[in-house]
């Protein structure tokens, strides 16, 4: 089971992402939006990372960057506005 099929199809609590954080499955985990209930989530091992968008039929993986190559952070960035964007069109 991935990561993504492992995730209430609802948003998540503070308390659920804080718990994604202290997993070994990742290695950081932050919310897109601030203040409460997540819908848009960031995802980054060492390898990659992905953005990840709640929509009607549960979590969607609308964005994945390969670490190689890539600076951790302009793949944050990346993916962050991949998710922003997921979130304005649907």
């Amino acid at each position: 089971m991935s990561i993504v099929d492992s995730l209430p199809r609802r948003a998540l609590a503070d308390g659920e992402l804080a718990a994604l954080n202290r997993s070994d499955a990742v290695d950081l985990a932050v919310a897109v939006e601030s203040g409460g209930p997540t819908e848009g989530v960031l995802l980054a091992t060492d390898r990659w990372v992905k953005g990840l968008a709640l929509s009607g039929e549960g979590w969607r993986v609308v964005e994945t960057v390969s670490l190689e190559g890539t600076e951790r952070y302009d793949a944050l960035r990346s993916c962050e506005d991949a998710v922003r964007a997921f979130a304005d069109g649907e």
